[in-house]
């Protein structure tokens, strides 16, 4: 159960309200880089399936180039094109048919696409927060140098 305490932000002061700034900036910033990480996921589990559906030639023996690295290929021939081994996850591999290694890899594309839209949906309440945290602020600050002047100006009378 998580505590899920209101603050009323016209109650805190200045020094306190830019605490609370730079605590919702810091955690929209880690919030938008998973989101980036989600997509980027998402990209590479799109484009195992469009490597499957590409892959489904006729004949064996065709030659193709497999990556060893990033920028390092060799030759290769397919010997069976309808099995596969998939990365199910902290280095571990399952053979798979192309039907069921793209099934598991829609699986995982529409699980990124619930959690990217759940994160999506926090990461615009942390923003309408902020907003209305550095507003509170700004009028925090503006009334605080209206009273310095009257200050200033009741001393030189």
């Amino acid at each position: 159960m998580t505590d899920q305490r209101k603050i009323d932000i016209t109650q805190l002061d200045p020094q306190q309200l830019s605490q609370l700034q730079s605590q919702f900036e810091s955690e929209l910033t880690h919030f938008q880089t998973s989101l980036q990480a989600l997509q980027v996921a998402s990209v590479r589990y799109k484009e195992c399936i469009s490597n499957i559906t590409q892959l489904q030639v006729p004949s064996t023996n065709t030659e193709i180039l497999v990556p060893l690295s990033s920028s390092l290929y060799v030759p290769g021939k397919i010997k069976n094109n309808d099995l596969y081994l998939v990365d199910i996850g902290t280095g571990y591999y399952v053979e798979k048919s192309s039907k069921d290694a793209v099934k598991f890899y829609e699986g995982k594309v529409k699980q990124l696409e619930l959690d990217h839209s759940k994160l999506v949906g926090i990461v615009n309440e942390k923003q309408s927060t902020l907003q209305r945290v550095r507003l509170v602020l700004r009028e925090k600050v503006m009334l605080l140098q209206q009273q310095q002047q009257q200050q200033k100006q009741g001393v030189k009378a």
